[in-house]
């Protein structure tokens, strides 16, 4: 009896973690139409984008894009625009529009920004109107490729019209006589040759720039180097102001961590 029991126990419990689930899938399902809907079918054709999909071709990272659109009504009664949802915070409407009277045409612009994105790239915007109070009428789309101009966007620090892959370093693992050495990959992105220099204030602790010279465009490594005499008690903390560059010194900094 009481194995009876169990197993009826255990049906029960599978049953109802299978219906969780499909309420799982479900809740799912249902939020990706919110993203996503459906056109209305009462409203289709009355309400006409034209392009219906704007290609914006290869534009760049650094500046934004204008997607041009045409609403127009085909019907013969006014219809109002509640509102253009956009799917994604990379794309802003830039014209409101609350109306459309019978047969008229309007121009739409959005505005794409490209920033932080990369690649190819498509975005929607859904047009609501009073034709249905849930669904969207139209949908316009806006595709198109990004690409950057930024030679030296690998380098995310900055110093002057200097590019850097760091602004701080660690030195360990030392040995007394022995050099250790970190390097940071820097760049001149202005249009003036620089010639780097710093002055540490701990001896034994070096700064030089491979080339000399940094020529506009050109890339090269600041190279940190320490020598000890003798091993450090404790970790040493320190900075550094780098020399030659148009910067504030609070802005020229590279802080140097030396571990015992």
């Amino acid at each position: 009896m009481r194995r009876i029991a169990f197993i009826l126990l255990l049906s029960l419990l599978s049953a109802s973690a299978l219906s969780a689930q499909q309420r799982v899938l479900l809740s799912r399902s249902a939020l990706d139409s919110l993203v996503y809907p459906t056109l209305s079918a009462e409203a289709r054709g009355k309400v006409v984008a034209t392009p219906a999909k704007c290609d914006l071709g290869i534009i760049d990272q650094a500046k934004s894009a204008i997607a041009r659109f045409t609403l127009k009504n085909t019907t013969t009664k006014a219809i109002t625009l509640r509102e253009l949802r956009t799917t994604c915070s990379c794309a802003e409407v830039l014209t409101k529009i609350e109306r459309l009277e019978a047969g008229e045409s309007r121009d739409i612009e959005v505005r794409y920004n490209p920033a932080g994105r990369s690649g190819e790239f498509s975005t929607d915007i859904f047009v609501y109107t009073d034709l249905d109070s849930v669904r969207p009428t139209e949908r316009l789309t806006i595709v198109g490729q990004i690409t950057t101009s930024d030679r030296f966007l690998h380098l995310s620090k900055q110093m002057g019209t200097l590019r850097l892959s760091r602004t701080a370093v660690t030195l360990d693992g030392l040995t007394i006589g022995s050099t250790r050495s970190e390097r940071i990959v820097v760049a001149n992105a202005g249009d003036r040759a620089v010639t780097l220099s710093a002055r540490p204030t701990i001896e034994g602790l070096e700064f030089s720039l491979h080339p000399a010279t940094l020529q506009p465009g050109e890339e090269g490594e600041i190279v940190i180097s320490y020598t000890p005499r003798t091993l450090p008690a404790r970790n040493i903390e320190t900075m550094i102001v780098v020399e030659g560059c148009e910067a504030r010194p609070t802005e020229r900094m590279i802080r140097i961590t030396i571990k015992r």
